[in-house]
């Protein structure tokens, strides 16, 4: 018994060390690499156990959309950012259209600079941009609520095409290859949540997405604050030749990404969720800063622009 104890705490020793060697290392690399990104503005939503999640742009309002949950079941929130004076305009609760609190895991936001969409928990909520830019309350109330066929980990507005995906679902429901998958909704007068115009087979651990100018797909891929999160950049997989997926009886053009379409890989610091793409830079969002995460370093508390040299380019 005396035997298998020591043995027990030399395990645990030798996990701690590996954890103190990682935490040390994640760490050297951040501050190594920190002249690769600019600190941009505050991360909003970082207090009373609130984590931020997804960042979206209105171009319209020249703002920052930001969206953060809540780990104690609080109300989900909605924070406009002044991204050009670093200023917050204002904090909105999330309501349900009935008029009680939206405490869902809210995670990805994107905007046509019309609507909003808000996607978690296997639904898309709908709000009004111009009512969350003037309304005086302390609120915003849900136009629209949708079921989806995934669970909408994060998504993406692009050029009349509403992404939507997921961060990883493989015990969940089936698809090729076991990994998560990604939506595209064509906007038109036809389109419904369960019936989507594209399907993208993902790597695992997405939180974030954007595309560029060139079609380039754009991906963080994020989990815990032990490893380095990681960017990725695909080309586009819509141009090359689709197989079948087959939802609700119908056939819907299947891609994948792979090695064989993946650009470039950046590490970065760990849990990037959210970020968007302005100008061919990305403002990233990271959760370390968070009062819910107490052992993340680096702490991260601003918005980090990040400028790789493939985006935008053909």
């Amino acid at each position: 018994m005396k035997k298998l104890f020591g043995l027990f705490a030399a395990l645990l020793e030798i996990i701690a060390l590996i954890l103190i060697f990682d935490y040390v290392r994640i760490n050297i690399r951040y501050y190594v690499d920190k002249n690769n990104y600019n600190e941009e503005f505050d991360i909003q939503g970082i207090n009373n156990k609130y984590t931020p999640q997804g960042l979206a742009y209105s171009e319209k309002y020249n703002v920052a959309l930001q969206t953060s949950y809540n780990k104690k079941g609080l109300v989900s929130m909605l924070y406009i950012t002044d991204v050009d004076n670093n200023e917050l305009i204002k904090s909105l609760k999330i309501l349900n259209s009935d008029g009680s609190n939206n405490t869902k895991h809210v995670g990805g936001i994107t905007t046509d600079d019309n609507r909003i969409w808000i996607t978690s928990d296997y639904t898309v909520d709908i709000i009004d941009l111009n009512e969350v830019m003037t309304t005086d309350e302390d609120f915003i109330k849900i136009r629209e609520s949708y079921k989806l066929i995934n669970r909408g980990d994060f998504t993406l507005y692009d050029n009349g095409i509403l992404w939507i995906g997921d961060f990883f679902l493989k015990y969940i429901y089936d698809c090729p290859d076991d990994n998560p998958l990604l939506f595209g909704y064509i906007l038109d007068s036809d389109f419904s949540y369960d019936n989507p115009d594209y399907v993208i087979s993902l790597p695992m651990m997405i939180q974030g997405m954007e595309r560029d100018k060139t079609g380039k797909f754009i991906f963080t891929d994020s989990y815990t604050n032990l490893i380095n999160s990681k960017l990725t950049i695909y080309s586009n997989v819509l141009e090359e030749n689709a197989s079948t997926y087959t939802i609700n009886g119908r056939d819907i053009p299947y891609y994948k990404f792979d090695e064989s379409n993946l650009i470039k890989t950046y590490k970065i610091p760990p849990m990037a969720e959210g970020f968007y793409l302005k100008n061919n830079d990305l403002y990233i969002l990271f959760e370390s800063g968070s009062d819910t995460y107490w052992e993340a370093f680096p702490k991260l508390y601003k918005v980090l622009k990040f400028s790789p040299k493939e985006i935008g380019k053909n």
